[in-house]
């Protein structure tokens, strides 16, 4: 049988050749890009640096928070990976009335966010994926997690109906992606209110979910697919170490199977090219960084 070897100095090496320095003004500043030769994204830097922390491998924080602070403009989906950046250069970003803020070096900062006033109850409405169809983070439901995960509700918000909305998706959903995105919100509104138990039916139900997902070494989309993606791996992982369940035994080997030739992670055994969130996903998967967004203080 074939043994596959995760290269972890191949994984850094392909991370830190994605790094963009900038040198303006006698202001250094880094940032990442899946792609060579383009500008640094703030997505990617996210991906990049929470990788490089789940490594313990060294990470340019002062020039990644030079990089965020030179933005006058965000919108939701960059201010939510902007604040995870911040949060893990060891920042305490806030967002006050459409504004990120931070303090720095003993500097206020405030960066200008556009954030949706969209009822979060509508973006259930929505189909899973986005125009970004590859990121399961660019979703609409994603939408929703990244405002409740800034904070970003309006003050009429209906948090109860949220979650019921959330629970209707966790019992009837038999897409592993969705039932991880439910979980996920309720996880969020718990935050909120306390409320954070499912029933043993619902985790009953995740379960037999997972089963019906599992391939020995890694998880469908669905019960109707034949085909591991990392996306339906990284939902099924997260859902079993949420519930305490067991993973697939062959889980390890499958991670390993999609490292490129470069360090990098592609989403599929079947081939594709390395990205710096597949990057992230492989290292969740195979056990890095169990709450890389909460580290201990």
């Amino acid at each position: 049988m074939e043994v596959f070897v995760l290269n972890l100095e191949a994984l850094l090496r392909y991370i830190n050749e994605r790094r963009v320095r900038i040198d303006w003004n006698d202001c250094i500043k880094s940032g990442y890009s899946s792609v060579r030769g383009t500008e640094p994204s703030i997505q990617d830097t996210f991906f990049a640096i929470a990788s490089l922390k789940m490594l313990n491998a060294e990470s340019p924080d002062d020039e990644i928070v030079c990089f965020i602070l030179d933005s006058d403009y965000l919108d939701l989906s960059r201010a939510y990976y902007a604040a995870g950046c911040l949060k893990l250069a060891g920042c305490i970003p806030q967002l006050n009335d459409g504004k990120l803020e931070l303090q720095y070096r003993g500097e206020h900062h405030a960066i200008e966010c556009f954030i949706p006033k969209t009822p979060l109850i509508k973006y259930f409405e929505y189909d899973l994926y986005g125009m970004h169809a590859s990121s399961i983070f660019s979703s609409s439901l994603g939408t929703l997690l990244k405002r409740l995960e800034l904070g970003a509700l309006s003050s009429d918000e209906d948090v109860e109906s949220i979650r019921r909305s959330a629970l209707l998706l966790l019992e009837k959903s038999r897409e592993l992606v969705r039932a991880y995105m439910a979980l996920e919100i309720l996880e969020r509104i718990a935050k909120i209110d306390g409320q954070k138990k499912l029933s043993e039916l619902q985790i009953t139900q995740l379960i037999s979910l997972l089963e019906r997902c599992e391939t020995g070494r890694g998880y469908t989309p669905n019960p109707e697919s034949n085909t591991e993606t990392l996306e339906s791996t990284y939902a099924g992982c997260m859902i079993a170490r949420r519930i305490k369940h067991r993973e697939p035994p062959g889980l390890r080997s499958f991670v390993d199977l999609l490292q490129n030739d470069n360090g990098g992670f592609r989403r599929s055994p079947f081939g594709g090219i390395s990205a710096l969130e597949h990057c992230y996903l492989a290292l969740r998967v195979a056990g890095f960084g169990h709450d890389i967004m909460n580290p201990a203080p």
